[in-house]
Order: C-alpha cells, then structure tokens, then sequence
C-alpha cells in the first residue's frame, strides 16, 4: 500500500464545511482514523485473490457507521497498490427497478471493468451472452429454504451446455486480463425483500467467476428481518444468518465509534457552532456535561447519526438569534426531536405540566398533589435504554420531572411558560414579544427615551402588557431576597429609566379586581428598580424620578413597597437609603393628607387615604401627625369623624368586573387611637356584599360603629 494517502484533516477543517451526508473519497477526509482497519481489510482481499475462485466479503454494521467511507478507502488501497493494481467496480442494485433491470445492471458493471481495447471486444460480447443466459435460470433458483443445493444442481444440469459453456468462457476472458477485479455492492439493505433474493442469486451461483471477488456492505440486522419476509414464507431468523454465513466467506465488521470517539466529536462539533464568547459568557456546562459524556454518547453511536444532529443544531441556530433562548435547552431540544420524535411531538399537549413551579402548585391549592404519572407517558418511546435517555434529557430542560416543587425556570428556558412554544415553533411565535425588543426599550428609556417602553405598556392588548412587564420584571432581582445578592441585574440600572417607570404608573388603569394588574406589576418593578438605584449608590438622588408619578398614593406605594420587608438581607447603608427617601416622600405628602381633611365632604373619594396614613405611622411621623390633629381639632379645621371616615378601606372580590364597588370594608382603630387618643377597636375585612354608597357620610358611619362600643353596623351599603 502507498504512503502517501496517511495525511489527515482536523476536526475543525472537516465541520467547516458543514455535513452533505456523502462518504469520504481519500483518506485525507478520514476523521474517525479508520485507515488501518480500511488498510487491513484491502490487504486481507489482496491476499486471499486467486484466479481460481471468487471470494466475498461482507462489510457489516448499523446504518450510518461509515461503510461507504471505509470501502472508499479500501479502493484507494487497492487502486494504488505499486503492484499489480486492481479493477474496483461499484454496482448499485437498489438504484435499479426489478428483477431484468438488476440483471441487466449486475453485468453492465462487469464490462465496464474490460479495458477498451480491439482485444476485450470478444469478451464484452461474451459477458453480454451469458447475461442472457443467466436472466432465466435465476428464475428457477429458490435461493433461501432447503432445496436449495438441489435446485442449483438440478438448473446446472438441466442447462449445462449452454451455461458451463458460456461461464467458462467469460472465465478465461476474465483471467487474461491479468488484473484482479473487486466488485463492491453497497447498501444491499435498502433492497426490498425479492430485490435481496435476486441479488444473492447472482453472488450465490452465476456471477462468482474465478478472479472476481466481492464485498458486500449491509446491516445485518436488516438483513436478517428482510429475508424473513412473511410473504415467502416462514425462515427462522437463526436460518436467515446461516444462509448469509454460505454467501459471506469474510465477515469484516465496523470498529464501533468509542465514547470517548463521540464525545470528541459532539464537542467539536458543538463548538463549531457556537462561539467561544457564547460558550464562556452564556453556556451552562453543569446542565450539559452529563448530556454529552453519557446520554448523547448512548444515543448517537455512528457518524451519520452525530453529523446528523449537529445539523439540526447548526440549523435550529441559525433560525433563533442568540439573545433569545437558552443554548443549552436549544442544543437538547434539537436532540430530543430528533432521538425521539414521537415523545417530541407530545410536549405541547402536557405544557402545563412541564412548566409548572411550587408557587402554582401552592396557589392552586395542589400542594400534595402528585402530578403526572411519566413513567406511563414516557411509555411511548419502546426500548428500555431509549426511554431512559429519554427521560435524562427531559429532566434536564424540565425541573416539573426531576422536584416536587420545582422553582420557576429562569427567562428563556424550555421550562418558562413565556418561552415554551418557542421551542416548538423554532421561532418567536404570534402574540410573543422578542426579548431584543425588550432590551432595546429598556436601554432607550434608560438613556431618557422611553417611547417604545411606553408603547409597550400603554398597548391596548392586554396580554402582550402582562408579558412584556414579566419579561422586564424577570431582568431585575428583589435586592432583600437571599437569592438576588450578588446577581448583577440583566437591565439597565438609571434615574432616567425610574422616571419614565413613575410617569407610566401614573397613567397605567388601575384594575383593582385583576389578580395581577398592569398597575401592580409596573409598582413592583419600580419598587425593585429604587432598591437596585440604591443599593449600587445610596447618595443617588431619586426624588425627581419618583415625583415624575403626580398620584400621591402610587408614588408612595412604590416607595413602601421597596421599605416594607424587614430588608433583612439589605446592605445597612442602602436600608438607610431607602427609609430616608420613604421619610422625605411621608413629609412631601402629609400636608395634602390634612388639607384634604379640611375639605371634609368636599374632598375627592377615590383615594386610599388609610393607607397613606398608615404608612406615615410605619415611617416614624406619628408625632407630626398627632400634633397637626390635634390643632385641626382645636381650630375646628376637621372632626374626629372626618378622620374616622379618611381611614375606612376597601377591598374588591379578584377576578370580578373591572368597575365592581368594594365587597368588603375595614377600620384600623389602632391607627385612630394612636392619631386621636380615642379608643377604638379595629375590624377585619369581612364580606359585607357590594358597597354601592362609598361616601364620606357613609364610611363615618361604618367607622362609629367600632368607636363606640355597643354600635350596631350600619345596614345601608
């Protein structure tokens, strides 16, 4: 064999070309280094040739390891070979049609290995003659089952002259060519089963002449249940191998790709696709390295079959831009659909289940629940070993499956309920807002433009405002939870952007029966938005960003939000921070809270005063509170049940109409007694049917009654 072919092309060089499926020519290409057992295998046919019979190999293994390359490769040995070089001839039965045309081709195939020369015109003429002569005996050969030796006899004798006659003569044509002939059959396969049958008729009795040898290349699994076809009757599956074991003198099995074999080339092949910068700033290798050194490696065990899924990868990359999923789940969703397409296909139906989390579970009263059962649904994949690769994969883009209380996927996740279907669609579906989107509003509003913020939240569709808020939400950690210390927010952090927050929550409707407002979720992000500003310079001046919201009540419950938790976890120079400007928004707003009791009945009534009151308390202003009613009172200004009447609160059924009247009312008597010096008791909210009259008048008079011990509740509402 020649030296020459031994150079090799990298890994890298060979994915820079993507994957076309196609076997290697030269052992240039050979990334698998499978030249020794290619160089082994033309060395065994060479030696074994004999002008006096014919000899076939078989080439066996699964679909997809690489037999078309390796018999390329044994033909550039044999080819090259310094000394007496050999004629390969490649015939392809599975491109042809029927039992004439394989015939037909089969000896087409051999002639074409005849030089063209004045002197091989006689034997072209002979292989076409016997050709002739063969087509009908093949007939009359039942080439699998018991007979079979006898048939073969019984058609020899019976056609002696003309076919021994005929198959000398092509013989000794054939040996004075003076150069050895392989003929190489591929994909034997893919034949159906009487395709098979007429095949092995050929290689069985009429095409083995002295000086030709064969190799064959077949998976030998399909071979087997191929030539058990019920409709040629019953053949045992250890008689269908003892017939290929009388056609196939040398078995030459594929060497097995190693782990360690797919491991390298699944990384190679991965990083080829994704950057390097994607890899270091993105890339979670705690979720995919047991993927790839032990599930992938069990799944993907040939060439064709890792070539095969780094296309799809290749491809499902290219079709989703880089911010707006999560590469780990992406790379396994892509081999989830293509190990198990069936499993795939059932994910949308049991979306719920998948992407559910404990505060569901909780809110839903479900909390012993035991949820669905996988074992029955994973069912549908067949193999034991498939259905636990399965479910390792599953695990590992769905929490649901491996925690009884999972925490909610982070953003971008297979397993958030927000970004499933893009995985399924393999784009940003209708009604999904593009996380690029999101990130350039917030960068823009950051920066003083707030337009396609406002656009967003002020849009008339419902849903597409609850989405983008949880989007923006999920880009700004709660800085007093134990878990957010530390993460750096995925947002921009400024003034500007709190501005333009506070102007959107002044004029955001307030649907006080909704579960989860538009209102409540912009206020909480605020809220966390103040914390961050804070946290990272506590000197930073937030006043005018927070008086960009003209609503009193609003502004002030953004800034209770951020205070109210015991902030336990709070840096003490941001909790500092945040009291103080809680403090300074108590003093800007109580003045309007007692020329709003000088107006008495004349005030407006939409407002919770209860709580702004409640909150100066909750800020240490009860001494300025107590010394201002106290003159109010004694300059007749207000009375004490003007003030009674200002601490009334309501509540609304969730989930009723939008222009509902409270169900239910509550006095903090508390509150009053430490405003007033009154004793009062203090009541809880308790169904009390529809408030229709929400008037001062009317709120007084549900206060007296815990004022003054013995009232009996008002019945008018």
């Amino acid at each position: 064999m020649t030296n020459d072919l031994q150079e090799q092309t990298t890994d890298a060089e060979a994915h820079r070309y993507g994957w076309h499926d196609d076997p290697i020519t030269n052992i240039r290409q050979d990334r698998l280094r499978r030249a020794p057992f290619a160089e082994h295998a033309a060395r065994l046919i060479a030696l074994n040739h004999t002008t006096d019979s014919s000899v076939v190999y078989g080439l066996e293994g699964p679909w997809g390891s690489g037999k078309s390359s390796i018999i390329a490769l044994i033909t550039a040995f044999l080819t090259d070979a310094d000394d007496n070089p050999w004629r390969v001839v490649q015939f392809t039965p599975w491109a042809t049609s029927g039992t004439e045309s394989l015939f037909a081709e089969f000896f087409a195939a051999l002639s074409s290995v005849v030089p063209e020369t004045e002197a091989n015109h006689r034997l072209r003429d002979r292989i076409t003659s016997y050709a002739d002569i063969a087509r009908p005996i093949a007939a009359a050969i039942p080439v699998i089952g018991a007979g079979l030796a006898e048939a073969s006899r019984t058609a020899a004798e019976r056609l002696r002259r003309p076919w021994n006659v005929a198959f000398a003569q092509v013989s000794d044509e054939l040996r004075n060519l003076e150069s050895p002939i392989l003929v190489v059959v591929d994909d034997i396969d893919r034949l159906q089963p009487g395709e098979l049958l007429d095949l092995l008729k050929v290689v069985r009795l009429l095409g083995r002449f002295p000086g030709v040898d064969f190799l064959l290349a077949y998976d030998e699994q399909t071979i087997v249940e191929t030539l058990q076809d019920p409709a040629r009757g019953r053949v045992s599956s250890a008689r269908a191998r003892s017939f290929m074991e009388k056609i196939v003198q040398y078995p030459l099995s594929m060497p097995p790709l190693l782990n360690s074999k797919i491991v390298k080339m699944l990384d190679a092949g991965i990083t080829e696709i994704l950057t390097p910068e994607r890899i270091d700033a993105r890339f979670e290798p705690d979720r995919f390295n047991r993927m790839i050194l032990t599930t992938m490696p069990s799944q993907l065990t040939t060439p064709r079959a890792i070539e095969r899924f780094l296309a799809q990868v290749r491809e499902q990359f290219q079709m989703h831009d880089a911010d707006e999923i999560n590469d780990v789940d992406l790379i396994l969703a892509t081999f989830l659909k293509v190990q198990f397409p069936d499993l795939f296909g059932k994910l949308q139906r049991w979306r719920s289940d998948l992407t559910r989390d404990s505060s569901a579970v909780i809110t839903m009263g479900r909390d012993d629940e035991k949820g669905p059962d996988w074992d029955e649904r994973l069912a549908i994949v067949e193999d034991e070993q498939d259905r636990q690769d399965a479910r390792a994969v599953l695990m590992k883009l769905f929490p649901a499956l491996a925690e009884k209380r999972p925490s909610r996927a982070p953003s971008g996740r297979f397993a958030h309920p927000e970004y499933f279907n893009r995985y399924l669609a393999q784009t940003i579906p209708e009604g999904d807002i593009p996380d690029a989107v999101i990130a350039r509003a917030l960068a823009d509003a950051a920066n003083g433009d707030d337009a396609e913020l406002r656009a967003l939240l002020l849009s008339e569709d419902d849903d597409e405002v609850a989405l983008a808020l949880s989007k923006i939400r999920a880009r700004y950690p709660d800085i007093n939870e134990p878990w957010a210390r530390g993460n750096a927010p995925e947002g921009p952090v400024t003034v500007d952007l709190l501005a333009a927050g506070m102007r959107l929550v002044d004029v955001l409707k307030d649907r006080r029966a909704a579960w989860s407002s538009s209102l409540a979720q912009s206020v909480y992000w605020m809220s966390d938005l103040l914390g961050l500003l804070l946290d990272a310079d506590p000197t930073s001046d937030v006043d005018p960003a927070l008086a960009a919201c003209t609503r009193t009540e609003r502004r002030a419950h953004v800034i209770s939000v951020a205070t109210r938790p015991d902030l336990s976890n709070v840096r003490e120079e941001t909790k500092q921070a945040l009291h103080a400007t809680l403090r300074r928004e108590v003093d800007r707003y109580l003045p309007e809270l007692f020329a709003d009791l000088r107006l008495s009945d004349g005030a407006e009534s939409d407002s919770n005063r209860a709580f702004l009151f409640g909150l100066a308390d909750e800020a240490g202003a009860l001494p300025q509170m107590q010394a201002s009613i106290k003159d109010g009172l004694e300059a007749g200004d207000f009375t004490v049940e003007d003030i009674s009447g200002r601490l009334v609160g309501f509540a609304y059924i969730v989930g009723g109409a939008e222009d509902a009247k409270p169900s239910s009312a509550s006095f903090p008597g508390h509150l009053f007694t430490k405003l007033t010096g009154i004793e009062a008791r203090s009541s809880d909210y308790s169904e009390h049917g529809e408030w229709v009259d929400t008037s001062w008048s009317r709120r007084r008079a549900f206060a007296d009654k815990f004022i003054k011990p013995g009232g009996d509740e008002p019945d008018d509402r």
